[in-house]
């Protein structure tokens, strides 16, 4: 028999529906507190709640490995929240390079070290050339470029993931038996001397990059929003390889502003790699882009004056700062 009166409900399970259901509350203002202390702090938000959506890094799609001259795909998901084109980069290794693969056989070189733009698209087909036998590890990424022209915020999405590249597998003989014969006196020839590379460089076009199709317009800046860009060719025109290198491009902005290459890949003779640099704003007025390669003379040469090439850019008259944006 219930000591309580008939009707009113026990003290002590009524304390304790009260204590778990504060002790839920609890968890909850504990859990919530440390999700915006971490929001705060910058750290550890994305990689503690990433799985329950948002982030802004790019998922890339690649094989896990590669063979030599064999062209592999690479595709990327990102939901891009504004307009804007991407990017493709690599990291420069001696004796590789990537080329990008055309429907008509023949392969372009993309740059190392520097930002190829590849506009809305969410695909490319690559092909891996590595000059030695050893296989090698290489970090790529795709960046999201905005196409607000606001240089106030500095993040832009992207992805990185890496590809192994294999070496080319070497062709091999069967050893067949000879019979032997008394050694032919032969007369000693001269070595052949090694080729002496020639880098040179020109200036193809300056424009500006279309800011919805990341796409290359032939046309000079009509204001400082504008992002100009400078395409310029660097060719080995000897009869030896150059050995890595790197160039340099003064850049008509406010202030001047000298941009300094990574170190490039080593190009074979007759090869040349076609360079894209884009940068605002371009100074009030316009001003000369002049590209210089190998300004260090760490390659021996046969020709240092073609090393160098200049070029005017028209530009309108403003006034004001503007933050300088290159890449």
């Amino acid at each position: 028999m219930s000591d309580s009166p008939q009707g009113q409900q026990n003290p002590g399970i009524l304390a304790n529906i009260l204590a778990v259901a504060g002790f839920i509350i609890l968890i909850i203002v504990i859990v919530w507190g440390a999700y915006h202390l971490l929001r705060l702090t910058g750290s550890g938000v994305t990689s503690l709640f990433s799985r329950f959506g948002g982030g802004d890094s790019i998922a890339i799609t690649l094989p896990k490995e590669t063979q030599s001259g064999t062209a592999f795909p690479i595709s990327w998901k990102y939901n891009a929240k504004e307009a804007g084109a991407y990017s493709f980069l690599y990291q420069c290794k001696t004796g590789f390079r990537f080329d990008m693969a055309s429907a008509n056989g023949r392969a372009s070189a993309i740059p190392c070290g520097s930002a190829y733009t590849v506009g809305t698209s969410t695909s490319l087909s690559l092909v891996p050339v590595l000059a030695g036998t050893t296989t090698m590890d290489v970090p790529v990424s795709i960046v999201f470029i905005p196409a607000a022209t606001s240089t106030e915020n500095t993040t832009r999405p992207q992805g990185t993931a890496t590809v192994r590249v294999l070496a080319k597998t070497g062709a091999t003989s069967t050893p067949t038996a000879t019979t032997p014969t008394a050694p032919a006196a032969t007369t000693p020839t001269a070595p052949r001397p090694a080729g002496t590379p020639d880098l040179s460089v020109r200036i193809v076009a300056v424009g500006v990059i279309n800011p919805m199709t990341g796409n290359f317009e032939n046309r000079y800046p009509v204001g400082p929003e504008e992002i100009a860009a400078v395409q310029f060719d660097i060719a080995n025109t000897g009869t030896g390889s150059t050995g890595n290198y790197s160039f340099s491009v003064n850049l008509p902005m406010q202030g001047g502003y000298l941009y300094q290459s990574p170190v490039q890949a080593n190009l074979t003779p007759g090869s040349h790699v076609l360079n894209t640099l884009r940068f605002k704003p371009l100074m009030a007025g316009g001003g000369t882009i002049t590209v210089s390669v190998d300004n260090g003379y760490a390659v021996s040469e046969t020709n240092e004056g073609n090393n160098t090439a200049a070029m005017f850019v028209n530009g309108p008259s403003w006034t004001g700062y503007y933050a300088p944006y290159v890449y």
